[in-house]
């Protein structure tokens, strides 16, 4: 209560009065400029991470969390022993076989190239994928079926109970030349992934079919594997490497998608520098505003001195009316921003392009620690701002500021 007089001046001195209005406008703008930095850094930043936690969990949602495959890409024979060996491994939860192949893909209506096909265990898949695969087992009398990817079956103009005939890279010697090898099949389903690269290429074969149709019987591409924990895949997948064959590499999630990640974490650091220039420039703006307001209060200053007030109080009214700016932008601006980031989160009423973005929505995901640092730097800055013309106030001799006066 001693000291509340420091406080008192600082919240007058930001109040403007006929004259002062001038003073008024550079605060609301150093406020406004702190109150749009916040935000906008928090909503980035939100939606940064939104987007790198939606791609993980629609990545693995489709592929693996480990991948094994021969190091020379040659298909695998003996597998059963492999996956046994897998499957004793710490960590691991489940670990299935695969064939894959590229190919093409014909309907009644279209043709188109550049398509996935994978061979699985439809048993087995469901605990490595989101697809449900069990559609996929045999019947008596059954053709043998497929399940497309919802924007490859769109493409191919195709619905459950059409036919699709697969065109393989296996080339046949016939009495009219080479052609390639093809096999027709039935569409059982379609599947929508949420990302659209998958879902307009992804098609799923029974394992059995996949291997009479590439020519690979008894043998495989590769070995899905999923573990208890996603960030412990490099000491699990070292383990794994222990227990395997030397000839099978074992790649994980982070790894090949590690161009991706990498790209989104360096535009999240780039993004969040260029939006704390934002804060920066408001910090610049209370800064001014500060050391005109020493200029005009110089006579003030000087009453105050020769009243035996101490420097440091007069360094703290200074303090005090810059931080009041920076804890009122930092306040409004925290709420703002995280308000907007959950509307958005709840909502998604800002649609995007599949084909553009691999999502169709804004994902948003708030870290406390994002926020924290947010505050922080925001309180810190604007605390800097106020030290140079607190310090020069408190410096001014009060004879010198009322001899003129």
């Amino acid at each position: 209560m001693k000291r509340a007089y420091e406080l008192f001046l600082g919240l007058r001195y930001l109040r403007a009065r006929n004259k002062q209005t001038f003073f008024s406008i550079i605060t609301f703008i150093s406020l406004g400029g702190i109150t749009l930095g916040v935000a906008a850094l928090i909503i980035v930043l939100g939606v940064m991470n939104g987007f790198q936690q939606d791609l993980r969990q629609k990545i693995l949602g489709v592929k693996s969390h480990i991948v094994i495959y021969d190091k020379t890409y040659r298909p695998i024979p003996d597998y059963q022993k492999t996956v046994e060996q897998i499957k004793a491994v710490q960590g691991v939860v489940s670990a299935t076989p695969f064939i894959f192949s590229p190919g093409m893909m014909k309907s009644a209506a279209k043709t188109e190239g550049g398509a996935a096909i994978w061979g699985v265990d439809p048993l087995q898949q469901p605990k490595i994928c989101d697809v449900e695969t069990k559609i996929l087992l045999p019947g008596p009398g059954k053709k043998p079926g497929i399940i497309l990817g919802k924007e490859l079956a769109a493409r191919l103009y195709a619905s459950p109970g059409d036919e699709i005939t697969i065109i393989t890279p296996i080339f046949k010697t016939t009495p009219l030349g080479m052609i390639p090898k093809f096999a027709k099949y039935e569409v059982l389903g379609t599947f929508k992934s949420g990302m659209y690269e998958y879902d307009a290429t992804f098609a799923y074969i029974y394992l059995q079919d996949a291997q009479q149709l590439f020519e690979i019987p008894g043998q495989i591409s590769g070995i899905d594997i999923m573990v208890q924990d996603v960030y412990k895949v490099k000491e699990i997948g070292r383990d794994i490497r222990r227990n395997i064959d030397t000839n099978l590499g074992v790649y994980d999630w982070m790894v090949m998608n590690k161009n991706l990640f990498s790209a989104l974490k360096l535009e999240k650091i780039v993004m969040g520098i260029m939006l704390t220039l934002i804060i920066l420039v408001a910090v610049f703006n209370v800064l001014s505003s500060l050391i005109m307001m020493v200029m005009r209060k110089k006579k003030d200053i000087g009453v105050l001195r020769t009243l035996g007030v101490p420097q440091k109080s007069i360094m703290k009214i200074f303090i005090y009316q810059g931080m009041i700016i920076g804890v009122l932008g930092t306040f409004l601006g925290t709420v703002i921003g995280v308000g907007l980031s959950l509307l958005l989160k709840e909502y998604q009423f800002i649609k995007l392009s599949g084909e553009v973005y691999y999502i169709d929505y804004i994902p948003v995901e708030l870290r406390y620690l994002d926020i924290g640092l947010i505050i922080a730097v925001s309180l810190l800055l604007s605390l800097f701002s106020t030290i140079y013309p607190a310090r020069q106030a408190a410096k001014m001799d009060p004879v010198e500021a009322v001899r003129y006066e």
